[in-house]
């Protein structure tokens, strides 16, 4: 009988393409999943809406996360918040360093990321629509702590701003190095969680 040949996915491949056009958004907060999603619709039109539960292995332990998902078909857009509130509450164990996560999939996608992560790490608006400033003015100060923008693009050069990008010391960098090594890893995490909701646009 001849032997079975074992075919093994490969998840490098799978996840250098994935990271080609996904952007990453994260954040620590004071708001409630609901409101966070509230907030983004309003601000940057958007409609998220809350998906089933997911449940993802964490470093000790399984942990539970909401999520909440917006497709533009018309800009072929995919938007993914996903709340871990719970296991960032416990970041020593879950290995879960903020409570708030954005994917956003698709063209443009660092563009849009960028934007958000300007507008939500300093509260600086970027229109004269006073009544939208004063919204985006509350929703960062009242629950908005920390914002960082990660792009994993290049698997060999990962980019955050949650740690400066040049003149840093050996072990400032090999926490740096660390801190986006895991980073990559939740990520992946999470786009195994959210691929199901992801539309084929190019079938459409």
């Amino acid at each position: 009988m001849a032997k079975k040949e074992k075919l093994d996915f490969d998840y490098n491949d799978f996840f250098d393409e994935k990271f080609e056009d996904t952007a990453v958004l994260m954040w620590n907060t004071h708001h409630q999943a609901f409101t966070f999603a509230f907030y983004l619709n309003q601000l940057y039109s958007l409609n998220l809406m809350r998906c089933d539960e997911k449940t993802l292995e964490g470093k000790d332990s399984p942990f539970d996360c909401s999520i909440y998902s917006y497709i533009s078909t018309i800009d072929q857009q995919a938007f993914f918040l996903i709340d871990t509130t719970a296991a960032a509450s416990n970041s020593k164990s879950s290995g879960i360093f903020f409570d708030k996560t954005m994917l956003i999939i698709g063209p443009d996608a660092f563009e849009t990321a960028e934007h958000i992560y300007n507008e939500t790490s300093q509260s600086s608006p970027t229109t004269t629509d006073n009544e939208r400033n004063a919204m985006l003015q509350s929703f960062v100060d009242t629950g908005i702590f920390e914002s960082a923008l990660f792009d994993f693009s290049d698997p060999d050069r990962p980019e955050t701003t949650y740690f400066p990008s040049s003149n840093i010391s050996p072990s400032l960098q090999k926490k740096r190095d660390r801190f986006l090594q895991e980073q990559r890893k939740f990520v992946s995490d999470l786009i195994i969680a959210v691929d199901p909701f992801l539309p084929d646009f190019e079938s459409e």
